[in-house]
C-alpha cells in the first residue's frame, strides 16, 4: 500500500512540474509560422476556451474614443485619444498627467471614425528614436501617415511631423471609412490598413456600395493594406502613390510596376473597412477584422510568410454576399469567385454590425486564454474567442460581453491585452481582459 501511495505522489509531482514548466513559457519562445501552438496541444484542441470579464484600469480619459492601445516594447502602455492625444500607462496603473505626444492642431475630427487612429513604433525603438502615427488631416478628408521621434525624455515626444503618406479621398466629402492602422510584421516592413475612403454623403441602402469602386481599383491606396520601408533598405524602391519621398518600397511588394499604373504600395486589396489588424508574436500571422455593410462582418487570416497580393473581394463580396446580385451593375467589374480570399469567419447583423479585430493571447497571467484570438463587436459589445482545432477548422466561440462599445483591443510588451472604450462625447475608461 506505501508503495503504491509513493508512486502517485510521485506521478503527482511530475505532472505539477509539467504544468509550472509549461505556465513558465514566455513570449521569447519562436515558432515557426503554421505550428499553431503545438507546443500546447491540450490548449489547441480545447472544446471550451475560457469566457473574459473586464477589468477597469483607468476610469474618466477625457475622450469619446480610445482608438488605439500599443507598446513601445517596455513596461510602458500607450493610449490613443482620438481628438490627438497619445498617453502614458504606467506599470503601476497610473496615467502619466503629460501627454507623450499632442497633434491635436493636426488632426479633424468631424466624424468619430476620424481622428488620431493608429500608432507603432519602430522595431528597433527606442535606438531607432521613431514612432509613426496615423491620422485625418485638419481641414482635408485625407488620411496622413507620419514619423515622429522622441525627445531627451523618453516620455515626451518632439511633436514635428516627418510626413511619409498623405491618402487623398476619391468622394471628397466622405468623413468615414479611414481605417488607420499600424503595424510593424516580422518582416521588419510598416503594414498599414486603409478604409475604401466611403461612400458620398447621400449614400443610403439601396445605393451602390464603394461607389468609385476604390476596394478594386490598383491605381488608388483606399481599401488596402499597405506594405512599405520606412528604413530605405538597399534594393527597396523609390515610393509610388503616397506623395512624398521619405519611404522606399519593398522590392517583393506583389504589384510593383514602377512609377505609374498599379500603386506599388498595395500588398493587399478588396476591403472595406479594416479596423484593427494583428500579428500573432509566436508565429508571425495575421489577423483583421473587415467593417460590413448592411450584411456580414469578417474576419480575415493571412499566414506568416504570404507573398502578398490577396483580394479580399470588396465591393463585390462583402464576406460570402455577393453584391453582384442585388446590384447587377458592378457584375462586370467583378471576377470569378476563385480570384478572392474569403474571411475565415463572418457573422450576420443580428450578433452586431461592427466588427473589432483583436490579438491572440500570449500573456502570463491567465494561462488557460493563451493561444486564443480574442475580438469583439462595437455594436453589440459581445466578445468570441477563435482558436483552429486538429483538423485545421476555425472554431469561434462566445467570450462574453465588454459591457459597453468596443472601440479597439491593444497589447503590452507582455501580452496582455487592453480593451477601449467608445461613448458619444465621452468620457471613457480603459480596461484590461481578465479570466475569472
Amino acid at each position: 500500500m506505501f508503495k503504491y501511495k509513493v508512486s502517485l505522489l510521485l506521478l503527482v509531482t511530475i505532472v505539477c512540474l509539467v504544468i509550472v514548466q509549461l505556465q513558465s513559457l514566455r513570449a521569447d519562445v519562436v515558432l515557426t509560422a503554421g505550428q499553431n501552438y503545438q507546443f500546447l496541444p491540450f490548449l489547441k484542441d480545447s472544446p471550451d476556451p475560457p469566457p473574459v470579464q473586464m477589468k477597469l484600469i483607468v476610469a474618466d480619459l477625457p475622450t469619446d474614443t480610445i482608438s488605439e492601445i500599443t507598446n513601445a516594447g517596455d513596461e510602458r502602455v500607450f493610449v490613443i485619444q482620438r481628438e490627438g492625444l497619445i498617453r502614458i500607462l504606467q506599470p503601476d496603473g497610473s496615467l502619466l498627467p503629460t501627454p507623450f505626444l499632442d497633434i491635436r492642431h493636426l488632426v479633424t475630427i468631424q466624424n468619430w471614425e476620424q481622428g488620431l487612429l493608429g500608432l507603432a513604433f519602430h522595431p528597433n525603438y527606442p535606438d531607432t528614436p521613431y514612432f509613426y502615427v496615423s491620422y485625418t488631416e485638419k481641414f482635408f478628408n485625407n488620411v496622413r501617415i507620419a514619423r515622429f521621434s522622441v525627445s531627451n525624455d523618453p516620455n515626451i515626444a518632439i511633436p514635428a511631423p516627418t510626413h511619409m503618406l498623405s491618402i487623398p479621398k476619391t468622394e471628397l466629402l466622405s468623413l468615414v471609412h479611414n481605417g488607420g492602422d499600424l503595424n510593424f510584421g516580422p518582416d521588419g516592413y510598416l503594414y498599414i490598413t486603409v478604409g475604401d475612403g466611403g461612400p458620398d454623403p447621400n449614400f443610403g441602402s439601396g445605393e451602390v456600395p464603394d461607389p468609385a469602386n476604390n476596394g478594386q481599383r490598383t491605381d488608388v491606396l483606399l481599401g488596402k493594406i499597405l506594405r512599405i520601408d520606412v528604413d530605405n533598405k538597399p534594393g527597396s524602391l523609390p515610393a509610388d502613390c503616397g506623395g512624398f519621398t521619405t519611404y522606399k518600397i519593398p522590392p517583393d511588394n506583389p504589384l510593383v510596376d514602377g512609377p505609374g499604373g498599379a500603386c506599388d504600395e498595395i500588398w493587399m486589396t478588396g476591403l472595406r473597412n479594416p479596423w484593427r489588424l494583428s500579428f500573432d508574436l509566436y508565429t508571425g500571422d495575421m489577423f483583421f477584422g473587415d467593417v460590413g455593410e448592411w450584411e456580414r462582418e469578417e474576419l480575415n487570416y493571412v499566414p506568416a510568410g504570404s507573398a502578398g497580393g490577396q483580394n479580399f473581394g470588396w465591393r463585390c463580396w462583402e464576406g460570402t454576399f455577393n453584391h453582384a446580385i442585388p446590384h447587377p451593375e458592378i457584375a462586370p467589374g467583378c471576377l470569378p469567385m476563385a480570384a478572392y480570399e474569403f474571411p475565415i469567419l463572418e457573422y450576420e447583423h443580428d450578433d452586431g454590425c461592427s466588427i473589432v479585430g483583436g490579438f491572440v493571447y500570449h500573456g502570463q497571467e491567465f494561462f488557460r486564454l493563451r493561444g486564443y484570438y480574442l475580438f469583439g463587436d462595437f455594436c453589440s459589445s459581445k466578445l468570441w474567442t477563435l482558436y483552429r482545432d486538429g483538423d485545421g477548422q476555425w472554431v469561434k466561440t462566445p467570450a462574453g460581453s465588454a459591457g459597453f462599445h468596443i472601440s479597439t483591443f491593444g497589447e503590452s510588451a507582455d501580452g496582455t491585452i487592453y480593451v477601449g472604450q467608445w461613448i458619444p462625447f465621452g468620457p471613457v475608461n480603459l480596461y484590461k481582459v481578465v479570466v475569472p
